[in-house]
């Protein structure tokens, strides 16, 4: 399938009126924006099919000038990102949703919005295991200075277990390697 180009989101929103109920998929081709070339953008694309409850897939690039997304009619099951919930917020507000679009948002299922790992928020250690990691200066000082991403992880990793044994076992393996400023793989 060769992508459709669509100088902006009107056009796109045009095609989602006349077909969101006949296709099963369509590729959406972009200019980049240096190319001086008029085209839709992918957040406003992404906002017009919301409206008719289809969803954008993966970007793929086509050359330097131009990349194309492919949109399809959003299952039942699929997973709601806490973006594209508030962006149907905005869309409702705005009266700009459609009946298909409404009829999807309605029908999503609450465990199944929200649930990628960059949504959810960042785990905590308990009061009582922070203490505990902190009563070691060093080893505290070593795990603080690491990354984010390194701290989320291991953070999660002990609290996620569902043993309070397991937790401090953890815990105690962490703060050991944190002491010898090893990263804890």
């Amino acid at each position: 399938m060769k992508p459709v180009y669509f100088k902006d989101q009107n056009e796109f929103r045009k095609w989602l009126e006349k077909n969101h109920d006949k296709e099963s998929e369509i590729i959406v081709g972009y200019y980049k924006v240096g190319t001086g070339k008029p085209s839709l953008t992918w957040s406003q694309s992404v906002d017009q099919a919301i409206c008719f409850g289809w969803i954008d897939g993966i970007r793929r690039s086509i050359d330097e000038e131009r990349y194309c997304i492919r949109f399809t009619p959003r299952k039942p099951a699929s997973v709601w990102s806490k973006v594209n919930i508030k962006k149907v917020e905005e869309l409702i507000k705005n009266g700009l949703m459609k009946e298909p679009g409404l009829q999807a948002y309605k029908n999503r299922k609450d465990l199944m919005s929200g649930i990628s790992s960059f949504e959810k928020e960042a785990a905590k250690l308990d009061d009582a295991s922070e203490k505990l990691f902190k009563s070691n200066q060093v080893a505290w000082d070593f795990f603080v200075s690491q990354a984010p991403s390194y701290q989320k992880t291991k953070i999660y990793w002990i609290m996620s277990a569902r043993q309070e044994e397991t937790r401090i076992s953890r815990l105690n393996k962490l703060v050991d390697a944190c002491e010898k400023h090893i990263r804890f793989l």
